[in-house]
């Protein structure tokens, strides 16, 4: 099921983009870029669960560079 309500979530997404891209009406954009942050802080509480639960993987991290410097 979290798996539905993300899929929802980053097609919300796309949707937004979409509309920020087409509207020609300034206004509209601040509206839509405001939701889309919402939106994405949403999601991201949804995969930090799916994580948690181990019914996602941890996607890759970035390397520790400070400790492959000195190692």
């Amino acid at each position: 099921m979290m798996y539905h309500f993300g899929l929802m979530n980053y097609s919300g997404i796309g949707n937004y983009g979409m509309a920020i891209s087409a509207s020609q009406r300034s206004d509209l954009v601040t509206s839509f870029s405001r939701l889309l942050v919402e939106v994405v802080k949403y999601a991201e509480d949804g995969v930090n669960i799916m994580i948690d639960e181990e019914w996602l993987e941890q996607p890759p991290l970035a390397a520790d560079r400070d400790e492959l410097a000195k190692g």
